[in-house]
């Protein structure tokens, strides 16, 4: 087996040698080539700048829940899109003098596609961003890198302060609206308690107590009213029976009584004069007994002729003076009247009053309900503008947060600069190549050249050939020129 191996091997080497001079062509091709590429190819000079984003956790996480967060790694293919976009390449290629307003579609269409070839964004670990430019002019490296930071570093807080300002201005359009719901929600309020003061829910138990204490003082007045109604039954009718004619007999009655006596003191029982006077007498108490025994009910007239009567001054038998029986009846009745006047029109208060609480009682159920209905719309609204005005104070607060810690946020750690030396590969690099190149070419030649060849020069291709065997071999004899 080993010597099968290098007898190949040894065949190999023989057939190269032999063909030496397609080798060494293809070499010196090779090389010529190779040098010739590297002094023809434009020289290409790198850069980068690198930023750091920093999420607001890391900076200060007691701010955490009022920052916003970048979520750099879920938006970097979104943000690559975006550096590579027409719109961002082309504003770089006008702010570095690339293209103007006079260059045709497809001078900037091939500036922006060379642009987009030349720049490579990458995301190093989780907040850092490297951006590389691959560009043939040094001069217009650091003036390219740096517009297109300034656009990465926009497009990356765009977002941020787009969501900010656009919430700000939502929360305030909305927060306007609903205090004017919230408004007309209290003055409707306002207004129907306003017009249902007296049937509001909270009222309803000390309504219902003070038509009760109403209705327990309409009972006792009724009761009250009733024993007056009685003392003045009892006043008219003992003033019906205090007449002038009553009088006049009790006052006859008085002096048959005293002429009785001083006849009886003179005379016996049986004496004509006593006896006469006796029947007198038994006749005016038996007219008193008649006149007392009628029930006359006096009329509002008759008793404003007996006041009348009450007024007359008899000046020879009472001196001037009013008859004392016949006025303090009258003043017993006046006030008697008066209370029975009095207790009607309390009875009466009451029952209109009773009948307002009655009616409001009966109102509670739909008052409440509607109450119910208003108050509800006002806590809804209520709760709404104070959530509302919470989150646009939030927002508020954000926004001056991230205008505050932008410049902590996004950190250019290097900056654009102008590169030194190309990125081209070295002449020695391209000689290497090229060798390597020549000899792999070379031995295909070879290989390719020998396959062709039909030349009977080595033993096995002779063995092979009719079978004819090998019986010596002569080596090479050269004659002499004569």
């Amino acid at each position: 087996m080993g010597s099968i191996i290098w007898g190949n091997i040894y065949l190999f080497i023989e057939i190269v040698w032999r063909r030496r001079y397609y080798l060494a062509i293809s070499i010196l091709l090779a090389l010529f080539f190779a040098t010739l590429m590297s002094v023809l190819t434009p020289k290409r000079y790198n850069a980068h700048t690198s930023i750091l984003v920093q999420e607001s956790a890391l900076l200060n996480p007691f701010l955490e829940d009022l920052s916003v967060s970048f979520n750099l790694e879920y938006r970097m293919v979104a943000l690559r899109v975006l550096v590579n976009s027409r719109h961002i390449l082309t504003t770089v290629a006008e702010q570095n003098l690339l293209i103007d307003e006079n260059s045709n579609y497809r001078e900037k269409d091939l500036m922006v596609e060379r642009l987009s070839d030349a720049l490579t964004l990458t995301l190093s670990g989780t907040d850092l961003v490297v951006i590389s430019l691959t560009w043939d002019d040094p001069k217009e490296i650091e003036s390219i890198l740096s517009s297109v930071s300034r656009l990465f570093i926009d497009s990356l807080m765009a977002p941020s302060r787009a969501s900010i300002i656009s919430s700000e201005k939502f929360l305030l359009t909305q927060l306007q609206l609903r205090r004017e719901k919230l408004v007309d929600a209290e003055e409707k309020m306002a207004d129907f308690r306003r017009q249902h003061l007296g049937v509001l829910p909270e009222l309803f138990i000390q309504n219902n107590q003070t038509l009760f204490s109403i209705y327990s003082e309409i009972r006792n007045k009724d009761i009250e009213l009733s024993g007056a109604y009685g003392q003045l039954k009892s006043l008219k009718l003992k003033l019906a029976q205090t007449n002038p004619v009553i009088g006049v007999v009790e006052e006859q009655i008085v002096a048959a009584e005293a002429k009785l006596s001083l006849l009886k003191a003179s005379y016996t029982r049986n004496h004509s004069k006593v006896q006469s006077v006796e029947l007198q007498l038994n006749n005016l108490r038996n007219e008193q007994q008649k006149l007392l025994s009628k029930n006359v009910a006096l009329t509002d007239q008759q008793l404003k002729q007996l006041w009348n009567l009450a007024s007359v001054v008899d000046s020879s038998d009472s001196e001037g003076k009013v008859p004392s029986l016949l006025l303090s009846q009258l003043e017993n009745l006046q006030s008697s009247q008066s209370r029975v006047v009095q207790l009607e029109n309390e009875i009466a208060m009451l029952r209109q009053q009773a009948k307002s609480l009655t009616n409001n009682v009966a109102m509670e159920a739909d008052v409440a309900k509607e109450l119910s209905a208003l108050q509800r719309d006002l806590t809804v609204n209520t709760k709404l503008y104070h959530d509302l005005l919470n989150r646009h104070e939030m927002a508020k607060v954000t926004g001056e947060l991230g205008r505050h810690e932008e410049a902590e946020k996004i950190k250019v750690i290097d900056r654009p600069f102008t590169p030194g030396y190309p990125v081209n590969l070295s002449l020695l690099v391209y000689v290497f190549a090229g060798f390597f190149v020549g000899i792999g070419i070379g031995i295909g030649l070879i290989l390719i050249v020998e396959s062709l060849d039909d030349t009977l020069w080595h033993i096995k291709r002779i063995n092979s050939f009719d079978g004819v065997e090998i019986v010596a071999r002569l080596p090479s004899i050269g004659y002499e020129k004569e």
